[in-house]
């Protein structure tokens, strides 16, 4: 029993640190790009990269995930003869929810370990310290553009793949389910607004923001040759995953106060 309280203590104390360790590293990039110049067309490059690169397997995620969420609410909404609500409902949990969370994911895993390896090897191989002597700033060279590469991208890839996940998602439920595809768009505005999709933009960033920031910190960081490389990459993977499904939890929580002050707003102050 002491063995696991002292395991779980440490693992606590690790993701404490860390946090700190990414907070100041993310400080110190925004700082990086708000006093240099000639940022702007690598970030461009960077999100080209990462976006055409993850593209393909959002894709492919964002049709299937679709399709699942039509044949479970389907299930449900049948028992009550409520068909008609299917298009609003399943657009609605992938924008709110699954969208954010799977791309996130999927850049974790793809984009985000590709970095920290990228950058770790970079580091562990001295190019880093090559760059820094020959009188360049290594976070303007190589953080920055991946830093807003990876943040804006995650945006660009939630609009592609919820547009791709309404299509596949009508699809299937005209083949499978018998909705009518314009029965199934009419009740996508009774369940999912503008401020739906700022809200799932919003929790996109953040995802997106975890991802870069300990995907580059734990690879310019590393140290210990191809081990400390490999070491890198496991913990980035670990702690995005951990960072973002805690984020999701008070994300959710603001998204929801804020699409309630929006529309107390917009309905002119009415209870």
């Amino acid at each position: 029993m002491s063995e696991i309280l002292k395991i779980i203590t440490r693992f606590i104390h690790q993701s404490v640190v860390e946090v700190g360790s990414v907070l100041l590293f993310v400080f110190k990039v925004i700082k990086t790009a708000a006093t240099t110049r000639g940022n702007l067309r690598p970030i461009v490059q960077q999100i080209s990269y990462v976006s055409f690169r993850s593209l393909p397997t959002v894709a492919f995620a964002g049709i299937f995930v679709g399709a699942i969420m039509v044949l479970q609410f389907n299930v449900i909404l049948v028992q009550y003869n409520a068909e008609v609500f299917l298009g609003g409902l399943n657009t609605s949990a992938v924008v709110r929810e699954i969208g954010p969370l799977i791309i996130s994911f999927l850049l974790a895993g793809k984009i985000g370990a590709y970095t920290a390896a990228e950058l770790g090897t970079m580091r562990v191989t001295e190019q880093i310290d090559a760059i820094e002597c020959l009188g360049t700033n290594p976070i303007q060279y190589l953080i920055v553009p991946r830093f807003f590469g990876i943040v804006i991208s995650s945006l660009i890839l939630l609009l592609l793949g919820v547009m791709i996940s309404v299509v596949g998602s009508m699809f299937v439920a005209k083949v499978l389910c018998g909705i009518n595809p314009l029965q199934f768009l009419n009740a996508i505005p009774r369940f999912t607004n503008y401020w739906t999709l700022a809200g799932s933009s919003f929790k996109s960033m953040v995802y997106g923001t975890i991802v870069a920031s300990v995907a580059c910190h734990r690879g310019y960081t590393a140290s210990g040759g191809a081990r400390g490389v490999g070491k890198a990459v496991t913990l980035s993977a670990v702690f995005i995953n951990l960072y973002i499904v805690i984020a999701d939890y008070f994300t959710t929580d603001i998204v929801s106060t804020l699409i309630e002050l929006g529309h107390h707003w917009m309905n002119g102050g009415e209870n």
